[in-house]
């Protein structure tokens, strides 16, 4: 499968890029510039622009060329990276603007990026095919993301900013390359829809999925489940440093290493569940993984020690991943791919105000009164409960669809 290599050099590439420049961020802000509390700041913008955004975005998505929207991505990427490194260090107020304006487009990158990837996989590749497809993903993103963090602790702060900024273009260059050469025709279904989609007006588009999805309700609940773990693991990486210092005394090496372990496990997944979806279905293989993920937050609770959290977070990491990966199989199984974008991006708002709604009860309960430990109790009985509502539809509905 050559075009899945190609489609794989050129995604680690970019998001080898992007995460690098993200990390880059955050130093300038925090270390450079002294702007903690603009990034508080920036990080809620960030998510409110991404929520308000999402019936553009996924619209977007719909509208055009697939493999055009990720090659411009990378193009704008580029020269946005360039701009930046130009213009950084004429005066503080112009590089606080520039950095401001750097992180709005990274936001808007990965935003479009993750709904274009997955729309394009869907299209370039057979139904037969999803599951290999989907595990050698989630295993490259993976590596990516170990790649990305083992690089900026590396470069940050040791070699000139202008370097590392330079590298990042370059990234963003041999990604543009890669996808051109991505063998890529779009289907005359699709051409047929992306015609019709551009004589309505964007939210008229994106308002067409909302009534998709209606008449989908078991499909629709059920993607709104299977994103939970996903939502907790975002949550759990607030709580994780709360609860290792403050509730088990530990230092930062306990955290560094639960990441690694977290990552070996999230790798693994990717080997685990192509060979898991020869035997069993999407929806029972995120049922089985939904066991083994409320299993390992409730362990954390049960057992407070750091050998327990490592263990825990191996095991974490192959769960959410796992679930991950069945969780795309279904969707790419069951949603037309003319509405893949705008059902995206409408899910990972959802997931969004998730986040958004869980960290603001933590912050309010139990971490104000010392008791970080109770959280994992709060996010073992979401799972719990999207769990028995995922098996719910499985049985009395999916199966009788059969």
């Amino acid at each position: 499968m050559g075009k899945l290599r190609l489609l794989l050099a050129a995604n680690l590439i970019s998001t080898v890029g992007t995460g690098v420049t993200s990390y880059l961020i955050i130093w300038l802000l925090i270390d450079q510039l002294n702007q903690s509390v603009l990034y508080g700041i920036l990080t809620m913008v960030t998510m409110a622009f991404v929520f308000f955004s999402s019936p553009f975005l996924g619209s977007l998505v719909d509208r055009h060329s697939r493999k055009s929207i990720f090659l411009k991505l990378e193009i704008i990427g580029a020269v946005t990276l360039f701009i930046f490194l130009i213009l950084f260090d004429i005066s503080n107020l112009l590089n606080m603007i520039l950095v401001v304006l750097l992180t709005l487009y990274n936001t808007t990158y990965d935003s479009i990026k993750y709904p274009t990837l997955s729309a394009l996989t869907q299209e370039m590749f057979n139904q037969s095919e999803y599951s290999k497809v989907n595990s050698s993903l989630e295993v490259q993103g993976q590596a990516a993301l170990m790649i990305s963090s083992g690089l900026a602790a590396c470069l940050i702060g040791q070699i000139s900013m202008t370097l590392i900024l330079i590298m990042n273009v370059i990234t963003y260059v041999i990604a543009s390359i890669l996808i051109y050469k991505l063998p890529y025709q779009s289907s005359s279904s699709i051409k047929e829809q992306s015609h019709s989609t551009k004589s309505v007006s964007y939210w008229a588009n994106f308002t067409s999925s909302l009534q998709y999805l209606f008449h989908r309700k078991v499909m629709f609940v059920l993607l709104l489940t299977t994103f939970v773990p996903s939502i907790v693991i975002i949550v759990a990486n607030y709580l994780d440093p709360i609860f290792v210092y403050h509730f088990l005394n530990e230092g930062p090496s306990v955290i560094g290493i639960a990441n690694i372990f977290y990552a070996i496990g999230a790798i693994s997944a990717g080997f685990i569940t192509y060979q898991m979806s020869k035997k069993v279905g999407d929806i029972p293989g995120i049922i089985l993984f939904m066991i083994l993920f409320a299993t390992s937050i409730m362990a954390i609770f049960i057992i407070p020690h750091s050998f327990t959290f490592i263990a825990a977070s191996l095991l974490l990491g192959n769960a959410n991943a796992s679930i991950r990966i069945f969780r795309k199989s279904y969707l790419f199984h069951y949603v037309d791919n003319a509405f893949m974008g705008r059902v995206n991006s409408l899910i990972n708002a959802f997931k969004l105000l998730g986040q958004i709604s869980l960290i603001g009860i933590l912050t309010i309960t139990v971490v104000p009164a010392g008791n970080s430990n109770v959280g994992y109790v709060i996010l073992f009985l979401i799972v719990i409960v999207s769990l028995f509502i995922t098996f719910y539809l499985y049985v009395k509905k999916v199966r009788k669809l059969k």
